[in-house]
């Protein structure tokens, strides 16, 4: 082992180091736990894998045991294996399925780490018998004199407990902290570091994630900081150690927080619309909005109003739709906004200082009048800013970006060009794996509410606390503050081939993960399936390319009364066979398509179900599928979304029958 650092060494430990250029390379760390699942894609090789067991009189040791049966143990590697991906990790079982274990072994899994030359050794569990307290200081000071680093849990409920409340042990509390390397440091307390320990995307057994909380994931950042600290400073014993982790922490205010359940945190009280700083300050320069026409693109807007940034203060229609005079909550068939609305464009947009503009290419055919230009140039004449769900090229209209360049206005439509896709895909820097759970919002027919239910996601779960990443195919989804949208819905301006669809949502994705969330959204279009491999308007290429892209770990599968048993059912296997996404929820709007023939044409209009109606639909799809089903409208319906949500990804999951897979190096 390296010569140990003394009182004496002359490095001034003051000094801040860069974690993220750090891999703790080298440095042994030893997981005392339930065991590691070697199998999991994101532990990768690992140096040893025992498990420890006592008889009356003696302790065995049992070599190449590739078992977790408790999961928990797999979780506290997988945390260390993402900050130091290069630390060489040692899996010592005490623990079985009951997380349950003899206090004896935990010595015992010290003794031998001891032996084998550990640097660092995890423990995310300890016991609050004080009987125990004199048995396990003695080995912990043996570990301390040898050079090893403890690094134990604290009790989730602050009970003190052995060996983190042990003077030669670095205890660990939770706080709301958020990003890798962030944590708190209180010298001289029994607890002294804290650091993230609400519910966060875990690896378990059999490959699979779960979404868990507790201290006992706190543990294990702080040792895998520590691992990189050793890499820096190889032999730095206890007292040198102690003294880097206390220049490098990050203050919060509380001394004593912990977080132990997945109740909202008091960090992100704040931010209960879930808006990134990534996403708001793209479209900080929208303040006071209105919109035009008054279609469906634009009542997202109206119904989520909460979601958005800004505020809106007018809204135009034309005339002929007959919703001049009407309050746009009424409209929309939801309690008055206070937003009437009026027919003329101009004098909505003199109280604004953006006009968010809709689809118009049906008024356009209406009246064969650019209403695109006209309107646009109306509102820069105004003095007012321009984001345009319709496309709106510079090569088509230059004359238009000129005139919004010399006023100093923005004139914006969302696309995705191939310069920044060449550029995206030429990026080195390293964003890692997604590690957020990722949920998929996909849909059947079109005209469902799926946009709706992505909304209606991003509301409830951070209103709860919890961080939201997404990706929407919305044009205006990053005025809700999603970060990114990758416009392939109606009048689509991509014009970019669709094999590059997967690698570059691929990179985005992973983009995201890099900024923490704890859960991403992704929501597609219609029809993931085509109704008909005949007719070619039907063909999905798009969804399945950007299913490709974003490979979520679990759907929710929005549906139309109108559609077929067995095409609902085709659209759930095949979101299975292409990714291995399983199908958590189905939902359904509170309309019903009403499809009628006329002048050789059919036409599709939504009409209000009754309750009845709806009660009676859902309970149909519950008895087909086998699954929870709700109405998108409802505000039950959508509580009880995100609550099935929080439930698949906290529980855990499991593969019958898989083989054993032993990576060890």
């Amino acid at each position: 082992m390296p010569e140990r650092y003394t009182l004496g060494y002359s490095l001034d430990f003051r000094q801040k180091i860069d974690f993220s250029t750090l891999t703790g390379k080298g440095v042994r760390v030893a997981i005392i736990d339930s065991g590691v699942d070697p199998c999991h894609p994101r532990i990768g090789a690992i140096q040893s894998c025992i498990a420890l067991s006592h008889s009356t009189n003696d302790v065995t040791i049992c070599q190449n045991d590739f078992t977790d049966p408790a999961g928990h143990g797999t979780a506290c590697a997988g945390i260390v294996r993402r900050l130091a991906p290069e630390a060489r990790i040692y899996s010592i079982r005490i623990l079985g399925s009951s997380f349950q274990g003899d206090g004896r072994s935990i010595v015992s899994a010290i003794q031998w780490a001891i032996r084998q030359g550990i640097n660092i050794i995890n423990l995310s569990l300890g016991t609050t018998d004080g009987a125990c307290r004199s048995q396990l200081e003695e080995v912990c000071n043996q570990a301390a004199e040898a050079g090893v680093i403890l690094v134990a849990a604290d009790h989730n409920e602050g009970t003190p407990s052995y060996p983190a409340h042990l003077p030669t042990v670095i205890g660990v509390g939770g706080s709301p902290t958020r990003g890798n390397y962030e944590y708190a440091c209180h010298s001289g307390k029994n607890i002294e570091c804290l650091t993230r320990a609400d519910q966060q995307r875990l690896c378990w057994t059999k490959g699979k994630d779960i979404l868990m909380d507790g201290t006992s994931f706190a543990a294990p950042r702080i040792s895998a900081i520590i691992a990189l600290i050793l890499q820096q400073h190889p032999g730095a014993n206890l007292e040198t150690v102690r003294a880097i982790l206390n220049a490098n922490a990050t203050e919060i205010s509380d001394p004593n927080p912990r977080v132990t359940t997945a109740t909202p945190r008091a960090s992100e009280a704040s931010n209960l619309s879930g808006k990134t700083a990534h996403s708001a300050k793209k479209y900080e320069w929208i303040k006071r909005a209105a919109l035009y026409p008054f279609n469906k693109e634009l009542h997202a807007l109206v119904r989520f109003r909460e979601l958005l940034p800004f505020e809106i203060v007018a809204i135009a229609d034309p005339v002929g739709k007959g919703l001049v005079g009407k309050d746009a909550g009424e409209v929309l068939g939801i309690p008055p906004v206070g937003i009437p609305i009026t027919a003329k464009l101009a004098e909505a947009v003199r109280s604004a200082d953006t006009l968010i503009l809709g689809c118009v290419d049906q008024l356009v055919r209406m009246s064969k009048r650019d209403l695109l230009r006209e309107s646009v140039e109306l509102a820069l004449e105004s003095g007012a800013n321009v984001f345009s769900i319709s496309p709106i090229r510079k090569d088509a209209y230059p004359i238009l970006f000129q005139k919004a360049e010399t006023r100093g206005l923005h004139l914006e439509s969302p696309d995705v060009t191939p310069e920044q896709i060449a550029s995206a895909l030429a990026d080195t820097r390293d964003y890692g794996p997604v590690t957020a759970p990722v949920l998929g919002v996909f849909g059947t027919s079109s005209q469902q509410g799926k946009f709706t239910a992505q909304l209606s996601l991003r509301r409830e779960l951070s209103g709860r606390g919890y961080s939201v990443g997404q990706i929407g195919t919305e044009h205006h989804s990053e005025l809700f503050g999603m970060d990114f949208a990758f416009p392939m819905g109606y009048n689509s301006p991509l014009r970019i081939p669709l094999q590059f669809y997967a690698p570059f949502l691929d990179h985005k994705m992973r983009e995201i993960s890099s900024r923490n969330p704890d859960i991403i959204v992704v929501g597609s279009q219609s029809g993931t399936i085509p109704y008909d491999i005949y007719e070619p308007s039907t063909h999905s290429l798009p969804t399945i390319a950007f299913l490709f892209g974003v490979k979520p770990d679990a759907a929710i599968l929005v549906v139309n009364t109108i559609d077929s048993l067995d095409y609902i059912h085709n659209t759930i296997k095949v979101l299975r066979v292409i990714s291995g996404t399983s199908t958590i929820l189905l939902a359904m709007s509170d309309k019903k398509k009403h499809i009628r023939t006329a002048y050789g044409r059919q036409l599709v209009s939504p009409e209000q179900m009754s309750e009845t109606e709806i009660d009676t639909h859902l309970q149909k799809l519950t008895k087909e599928f086998g699954l929870p089903t709700v109405s998108i409208a409802s505000p039950l319906g959508q509580k009880q979304m995100a609550d099935q949500v929080i439930s698949h990804f906290s529980d855990q999951k499991t593969t019958e029958g898989a083989e054993p897979c032993p990576n060890i190096a």
